[in-house]
């Protein structure tokens, strides 16, 4: 028996509508009331001010310490927390991070996939280990501290690799995980290890 896949195969055509949100799309659509509340959730839950306000609410301030901090009112911090996004301005969320003492980043764009965002932390997590064997072959004093950390941070990549090895499947048995201690010069910190994944080794 034959099946005739055309019609799935076929991009939906253009209808030459043009819609001011994705919600009044959705309206004009037809779309179902299940779907489209679905997405309003998602779409409340990856507000930023909703993060920010439960960012304030993390650090245990209160939005009329939070306005004191920003120079305004309670009124404005409670209208801005419970707006949307398209009126936030990068000057508020700075008086966020700086009354909170945190640190807040901000991403536009396509998301990274899993692979890019491991090598774009790699690539930071190497410049900051290189940044600190500089400043310990600078710093005497500094020197047993930094590495006694280049070795916990050794090991905890290491336990990390592992476990998550672990989770591939057949629990990543074709890939071998090992590492090399270069033993270092007097007076300098030890010489990078190694640590390879060696696919059916």
């Amino acid at each position: 028996m034959h099946m005739n896949t055309e019609t799935s195969r076929n991009p939906a055509k253009p209808t030459g509508r043009t819609y001011e949100s994705v919600g009044a799309l959705m309206r004009g659509e037809g779309v179902s009331q299940e779907v489209q509340k679905k997405v309003a959730e998602i779409e409340n839950e990856t507000r930023i001010t909703l993060q920010l306000a439960r960012l304030r609410q993390s650090v245990g301030l209160t939005q009329e310490q939070l306005a004191e901090a920003m120079g305004t009112t309670q009124s404005s911090v409670s209208k801005l927390e419970s707006g949307g996004d398209d009126d936030l301005t990068l000057s508020q969320i700075r008086h966020y991070a700086r009354a909170a003492n945190q640190r807040i980043g901000l991403m536009f764009g396509t998301p990274l996939t899993h692979v890019e965002a491991v090598q774009g932390h790699a690539t930071a997590i190497k410049h900051h280990l290189q940044e600190l064997a500089r400043i310990a072959n600078q710093n005497e004093e500094l020197q047993t501290h930094i590495e006694a950390f280049f070795g916990n941070a050794f090991f905890n990549i290491l336990g990390i690799l592992t476990k998550c090895q672990e989770q591939l499947p057949n629990g990543g048995k074709e890939i071998e995980i090992r590492f090399q201690v270069i033993k270092s010069e007097p007076g300098r910190l030890p010489g990078p290890s190694t640590c390879r994944s060696l696919a059916g080794a």
